[in-house]
């Protein structure tokens, strides 16, 4: 009987163990979960809840009005990218976050770091809702060799995440070999007293 119960102990502690890291899977991570859950609520109220200090945590990024990067890199599907909150900047409610990580002279690394998180962000949402027309997709994307070489290129992926909310991937060329790849969670409708 103890035998038994132990047996049964195991088998609820390894099936549990798989839910949770399942679910932790699906999300990305903690942060996106967290961050998810603010979506709508203006930025002083967003900043408490993250318990953020604009100057200390938190800043605007690169002088562009209504996005607020972390100053410390986050870690989403295992990669290290900057994080940053999106607000609305005609009534200061967050709208979305992006994970961005620019590449100089690296687009080999750009294109493997795309390559890994349309296979992660696939096993979390399933197929693309990426329009099918859209030639300039992720799954489409010509192997790293077949890049263009001078010429600048933007490919992209979008994921229904959620009732209202996307998550678009994106790789984008600048001429030669810089390039920069941008995960961004945003709300695709807008809630009726959005501009309340």
């Amino acid at each position: 009987m103890i035998k038994k119960l132990g047996f049964m102990l195991i088998i609820v502690l390894v099936v549990s163990s798989f839910t949770a890291c399942g679910s932790d899977y699906i999300t990305g991570n903690k942060d996106v979960k967290d961050l998810i859950e603010n979506i709508g609520l203006k930025k002083e109220e967003v900043f408490n809840n993250l318990k953020l200090e604009e100057g200390k945590d938190i800043e605007e990024f690169d002088g562009k009005a209504g996005i607020y990067a972390f100053k410390e890199e986050r870690t989403v599907y295992g990669q290290s990218l900057k994080l940053a909150l999106t607000f609305d900047i005609n009534n200061d409610k967050m709208y979305g976050f992006m994970y961005i990580k620019g590449f100089k002279d690296q687009k080999k690394d750009a294109y493997d770091l795309t390559q890994k998180l349309q296979k992660d962000l696939n096993k979390a949402y399933g197929e693309p809702a990426t329009y099918p027309e859209l030639t300039n997709t992720i799954s489409k994307m010509p192997n790293y060799e077949d890049l263009p070489e001078k010429e600048s290129a933007d490919f992209l992926e979008t994921w229904k995440a959620d009732d209202g909310l996307d998550v678009e991937l994106r790789m984008t060329i600048q001429e030669g070999q810089n390039a920069s790849v941008t995960l961004t969670y945003k709300i695709n409708t807008l809630p009726e007293d959005w501009n309340k």
